[in-house]
């Protein structure tokens, strides 16, 4: 089962997240807009624990409104060069930059808030049956300017 460095988002973003892809799923039927935590995957990693010191990524980030769907996700974007940094300094790397809704193509429009706030953490995605199953190992709240 893979293990991802992910960015979890604040409480706000994520019930907003939430209700968006229950939308998504009325609208498709689409099981995977009901199968993650809504985050930010950063890159598929063998650690089990945070013991990496790394740098928050500039806060607020920009969401951009607008979906995009890429190597088989749709997601809220957000600029690829603002997690740059953090992604070197974990040594890893993934297909898309943004926040995770589902694995169907469609289009959205949403205006959400720029992230304020984030905590880092290693989550495990498990996939049995056709379920996913989600959890997180270790996470830490990220400083803005540490």
């Amino acid at each position: 089962m893979p293990t991802y460095y992910a960015l979890l988002l604040p409480q706000h973003i994520r019930l907003k997240i939430n209700d968006i892809r229950r939308t998504l799923f009325c609208k498709s039927g689409d099981s995977s807009f009901r199968a993650q935590e809504s985050c930010i995957l950063l890159g598929e990693t063998e650690d089990k624990a945070l013991s990496k010191k790394v740098t928050c990524p500039p806060l607020p980030l920009t969401v951009q409104c607008s979906t995009a769907f890429s190597d088989g996700t749709l997601f809220f974007p957000v600029l690829q060069n603002e997690l740059a940094q953090i992604r070197e300094e974990l040594g890893v790397s993934h297909p898309y930059s943004g926040i995770y809704l589902g694995k169907v193509n469609v289009t959205h429009e949403e205006q959400l808030p720029p992230l304020n706030n984030l905590r880092l953490a290693i989550v495990e995605i498990k996939e049995e049956d056709g379920i996913t199953l989600w959890r997180t190992l270790s996470e830490k709240r990220l400083k803005k300017g540490r």
